[in-house]
């Protein structure tokens, strides 16, 4: 029996808008990918995630996360209580988002879950974060 979750996200809100503006707080670093380090927690024995990398997330457009989130460039990487979300860059590079960005803008809690008919399909609608949903198909 083959398992497969394909995930869709949508986009209701302003696509230009960015985290700091989303929480109305003065935005702070650089917004260039090119500026990520691959070096994911800088400090020794710190499971904090690379903070310079925190700000460039936080100064993309909900056009590049929803952009990201489709194609899987942003994808689901549970590596610690601090880290579950991964930007994976063009060259491979697993550079991870902080929970503090990805609990604020992924949709994470489940509104409702639709099972189809005679199938062991179902539908998980997410709750809606600054205007991004996300429905998830699990298919059996």
């Amino acid at each position: 029996m083959v398992f497969s979750i394909t995930s869709v996200y949508t986009l209701s809100g302003d696509a230009t808008k960015t985290l700091f503006q989303l929480t109305n707080t003065a935005p702070s670093g650089s917004s260039n990918l090119s500026t990520l380090s691959t070096v994911n927690y800088p400090v020794a024995n710190d499971s904090k995630a690379n903070a310079a990398n925190q700000l460039v997330f936080k100064n993309q457009p909900l056009s590049w996360w929803l952009a990201s989130l489709n194609s899987g460039a942003v994808k689901y990487t549970p590596v610690s209580n601090d880290v579950n979300w991964a930007y994976v860059d063009a060259n491979n590079n697993s550079i991870h988002i902080s929970m503090e960005i990805s609990n604020l803008l992924i949709p994470n809690k489940t509104l409702t879950i639709t099972k189809a008919p005679g199938s062991m399909s179902s539908v998980l609608t997410f709750e809606t974060k600054f205007g991004l949903t996300r429905v998830d198909t699990h298919n059996m």
